[in-house]
């Protein structure tokens, strides 16, 4: 994750202080510890099994349209689609697939509505969903820091005793004021242990409360890959830099109970579905609880919900994948596992993504998470073992490093077929496209970059010539890389039509204007950036993300064309139905 991710958080490592070894250290981990209650949760009664559809015969239901984009290359655009068992078994004009009809065939008619494949996140994250009870603390809701300090002071004030303040989303590159300091959090809370965590995922805060009730002293070595800030004498400062140094205070955070984070997850799920995604793809599953994680999302998807899961698997725990048997693949109905993820470097809004050159009136570059050595081996040995790997890296010095372990680590064959990614590949110039491009390759763009922080990293932390590289979707296009375009969830919400306004914009939220408008994009092409083509990075290409015969009927039906509508209007064209399996999952 990164803010690269989040409020991205990235992981924090199941065991600070014990394990030292350099691959199982690699994945990131995420917050609190222990899931108890999930083996009940588990026992849900599971969605029935998708019928397999006859060869012939009448359609179960017939859609109609105005338009369906189709996002196939044969039959880009059509008037009507039949679903026989939940499979499409045709795609084409209102004559042609009504010839399907039978006397027991549903018509269902949208009208003048446009009607896409259902969307596709391809980078979110389910360990975000215990932060659902969190107190908001971030730039969309608050002010300024100021804000955020009196936030904070009066949940303190209302806090039980025992109890934690735990805030999220702090971002102080998009809030005015001062940073954050344990002496502040100490002013409003003397007596209650505070963490707060920055939208990154990369930087929290602590108070003095906080620090003895997690048994860090001045003395306390930093973890590896990680920092406890200091100041000057050498006294803790209350910031926290990187997620090992998280871990000694989320071992002793309050827990939600198994039952309470299949509740929190399901409802991310439906959240999902509401802005017509059918399909999301977790970048760090196992980073929280290693196989825990995974008893999580299969108890959540035996509640039925109504989008399909994938995701990659933490590099961290790779020896217990292999010793669990797990292999990609279908893991169970709807449930997905294809990849392993890995990070290379931290946030550029926390600066601690890797550059080529300092950060803005610094001499800070920040930092490798881990050495390039360390991250072609992981490379390797996922590549061998058949993985798809997905390697986080935002500042372009990380992304020279993660191009280097490819390279050497598939020995330059086979990123094709396996298709591997870089995860927001945020800083990224023409001579580094070309590379991907010969490794086969793809870029995945957190575009709210752009939106939410474009102003930031232009004029504050990189400068307009670095922050025109950010996510240069038109250049990786026209270069011939397939892109996606992701929400990190909950770095930016999951909203496919607001990434595709992002990128067909460029707009900058902060004080207006557009940031390097060489690289917009056109509508089409970021449908495309969040259905077939995230499918194809997912390896679900051959389940969803267009509409031809055999595929899934899962559909997103809008009250208006993306293609046709004004661009700062996207975002906002209503959803009014998503459909999984050819059923109604959501109605706007």
């Amino acid at each position: 994750m990164c803010n690269s991710c989040n409020p991205s958080f990235m992981s924090f490592m199941r065991a600070y202080g014990g394990r030292r070894d350099a691959l199982r250290r690699l994945g990131s981990g995420l917050l609190f510890t222990g899931l108890p209650g999930l083996a009940a949760a588990a026992g849900s009664a599971a969605p029935p099994a998708l019928p397999t559809p006859a060869r012939s015969g009448a359609a179960d239901v017939i859609f109609l349209a105005r338009r369906f984009h189709t996002m196939a290359a044969r039959r880009p655009q059509a008037q009507a689609l039949a679903v026989r068992g939940g499979r499409i078994v045709a795609v084409g004009s209102r004559a042609q697939v009504m010839g399907l009809k039978g006397s027991g065939t549903q018509v269902v008619d949208f009208g003048d509505m446009t009607v896409l494949p259902g969307f596709v996140d391809p980078h979110m994250h389910s360990n975000f969903c215990g932060l659902r009870p969190w107190l908001d603390v971030g730039p969309f809701t608050t002010r300024d820091m100021d804000e955020a300090r009196r936030k904070i002071a009066q949940a303190a004030g209302a806090a039980r005793e025992g109890q934690w303040v735990q805030a999220k989303m702090l971002d102080p590159s998009l809030m005015p004021g001062r940073p954050l300091t344990r002496r502040d959090l100490d002013a409003v809370a003397p007596q209650v242990p505070v963490f707060v965590l920055e939208s990154n995922g990369h930087v929290a805060y602590v108070n003095s409360k906080a620090i003895e009730l997690a048994r860090v002293t001045r003395d306390t070595p930093d973890p590896p890959q990680a920092r406890f800030g200091r100041d000057a004498d050498g006294e803790l400062n209350g910031r926290l830099d990187e997620p090992p140094a998280f871990q000694p205070f989320v071992s002793v955070l309050p827990k939600p109970s198994g039952s309470e984070f299949v509740g929190f997850l399901r409802a991310d799920l439906d959240d999902a579905s509401a802005r017509g995604c059918t399909a999301l793809h977790d970048c760090g599953i196992g980073g929280l609880y290693a196989e825990g994680d995974i008893a999580l999302i299969e108890a959540a998807m035996k509640t039925d919900p109504g989008v399909r899961y994938a995701g990659m698997l933490v590099s961290t725990h790779m020896r217990k994948w292999r010793e669990m048997g797990l292999r990609p693949g279908e893991h169970s109905p709807r449930f997905t596992l294809n990849g392993i993820k890995a990070w290379s470097d931290g946030s550029n809004q926390g600066g601690t993504g890797y550059q080529r050159q300092p950060y803005l009136n610094s001499s800070n570059r920040g930092a490798l998470n881990y050495r390039p050595e360390e991250i072609e081996q992981v490379v390797r040995e996922s590549h061998d073992e058949g993985w798809q790997l997905g390697i986080h890296a935002n500042g372009d010095a990380a992304i020279d490093v993660t191009l280097d372990a490819f390279e050497r680590g598939t020995r330059g064959a086979g990123g094709h077929k396996l298709r591997h990614r870089i995860e927001h590949c945020s800083i990224l110039h023409d001579e580094q496209i070309a590379r991907m491009k010969a490794l086969g390759i793809s870029p995945s763009f957190l575009i709210g970059h752009v939106h939410f922080w474009g102003r930031a990293f232009r004029d504050r932390l990189l400068g307009p010539d670095r922050a025109d590289r950010l996510d240069p979707c038109r250049s990786a296009l026209r270069a011939g890389l397939r892109i996606s375009l992701h929400s990190d969830y909950n770095v930016t919400p999951i909203d496919p039509l607001r990434c595709v306004q992002n990128a067909v914009l460029r707009d900058m939220r902060e004080g207006g204007g557009v940031l390097n408008p060489a690289e917009r994009i056109t509508a089409m092409q970021g449908l495309r950036a969040v259905t077939i083509d995230a499918a194809w990075q997912c390896h679900l290409d051959h389940l969803c993300g267009s509409l031809e015969p055999g595929k899934a009927a899962d559909l997103v039906v809008l009250e208006k064309d993306p293609t046709t509508v004004s661009p700062d209007a996207i975002q906002s064209i209503r959803i009014h139905s998503t459909w999984l399996d050819g059923r109604r999952r959501f109605a706007g």
